[in-house]
């Protein structure tokens, strides 16, 4: 049972300290740029850049080494360096200094997550597979919930400098906690010596020859970026909409995400029922369809309207976020060879990563083109379609779905 798994315990654990602080971090950021040092639109502009181009320039080398050193003082190592670099965020002068700080520990984040996700493969067994996916994705959602509002209190209460201190010490706790499984990769199959031997190059073209030559792999990369370029024209823009929509309401916003991650935290716990995704399009499909729903609802929403609608259509856009985050999360673990996992999940991070950069100024320039309405119910739309085309072509992305083997586990102790 996954319960019983020692290893895994102290691991989800580190990574939820580590997933609480940046939430914390987020906030202090956020304010301290936007509200103490007043920076102007094209700083704050740079700032998802800062948090981005380090997975677009480093995922890749971050996964090779992922699948050739020691994947547990790897973290060890990326969580001490995040912890000294967000403590230097408070000795920085100025917003210029600051982003250039925080490009920097993004560069050691980026290290993290294909580290985490093959040391997870190496140590849960396959049937538990998906239930590890599942609460590594609960735990991210509860951190996206209860961070911002402690953060938030925390910040009104004290200074948003106490925000970057708490985070700093949740990446030395989360340190404390992998110290004490620093060896447990000395019990594990290794990779063979000729694998080890490889020169990066040549380690690093193996990758992306698993990566080309696994059709559900490549596939399935092709459709994310798709959905998540589209969901991103309009995910940077909630505050425009929002100002349009309720413009007397600007709390309506945080109550907006706050119910997405509610959703997602629903449909990541009922995952975790499960034992394996039978059918990926069902769940990554449905999941993009369900998030344009409930962004074209968004969309649709008029002035007068029961507020109430906002809060339905971000529920429903929770539940598709749930549905695929945890779906990818699984489909790359479960479709990737172990010994070259690190490699493939670190060029699908790369790839992602641009995304994050592109699709938010293409969104800005369409709401200023369109106006925040049409552009975000065009969008949701978009989605939508996306989504809804994924599920009628699922066959020639994934294949047939699964021999219905089992379904759902017994209820644990």
């Amino acid at each position: 049972m996954l319960r019983e798994n020692k290893t895994f315990r102290k691991l989800f654990i580190a990574y939820g300290l580590s997933t609480l602080g940046d939430w914390f971090d987020f906030i202090a950021v956020s304010i301290l740029l936007g509200f103490v040092w007043q920076a102007d639109p094209m700083t704050m502009a740079i700032l998802p850049i800062a948090y981005a181009a380090p997975g677009i320039v480093l995922g890749q080398f971050a996964g090779v080494m992922a699948d050739r050193v020691n994947k547990v003082k790897m973290m060890i190592l990326m969580d001490v360096i995040q912890a000294s670099l967000t403590l230097l965020l408070l000795a920085m002068p100025n917003p210029a200094w600051f982003l250039v700080v925080i490009a920097l520990r993004s560069c050691a984040s980026v290290f993290n997550d294909p580290a985490q996700q093959t040391l997870t493969r190496q140590i849960v067994a396959p049937d538990q597979l998906l239930k590890a996916t599942s609460l590594n994705g609960a735990v991210f959602q509860m951190g996206k919930l209860i961070g911002p509002l402690l953060g938030g209190l925390v910040a009104a209460f004290f200074a948003p400098a106490i925000c970057l201190i708490i985070n700093a010490g949740s990446y030395l706790l989360s340190t404390a906690f992998l110290l004490t499984i620093r060896r447990v990769e000395d019990n594990l199959p290794r990779p063979a010596s000729k694998d080890r031997a490889l020169p990066l190059r040549q380690a690093w073209q193996e990758g992306w020859s698993v990566f080309l030559q696994n059709r559900v792999l490549l596939y399935s990369t092709l459709f994310g970026v798709a959905a998540m370029m589209s969901i991103q024209l309009a995910d940077a823009q909630f505050p425009v909409i929002f100002r349009e929509k309720v413009p007397h309401n600007p709390e309506m916003v945080g109550y907006s995400v706050s119910v997405i991650g509610l959703g997602a935290l629903f449909t990541v716990t009922w995952l975790q029922r499960l034992k394996e995704i039978r059918s990926y399009g069902w769940v990554l499909g449905g999941g993009v369809f369900l998030i344009g729903i409930g962004f074209a609802g968004i969309g649709f929403y008029q002035t007068g309207d029961g507020m109430y609608w906002i809060l339905v259509a971000s529920l429903i856009a929770g539940i598709g976020t749930g549905l695929t985050s945890v779906g990818t999360n699984y489909l790359v673990q479960k479709e990737t060879p172990p010994e070259a996992l690190g490699r493939v999940r670190g060029i699908i991070d790369s790839i992602t990563s641009a995304t994050f950069i592109i699709a938010p100024l293409l969104g800005g320039f369409l709401m200023t083109l369109l106006g925040p309405s049409t552009a975000f119910l065009w969008v949701g739309l978009l989605i939508t379609g996306v989504g809804a085309g994924a599920i009628l072509i699922q066959r020639l992305i994934w294949g047939k779905p699964r021999a219905a083997t089992t379904v759902v586990s017994k209820q644990a102790g």
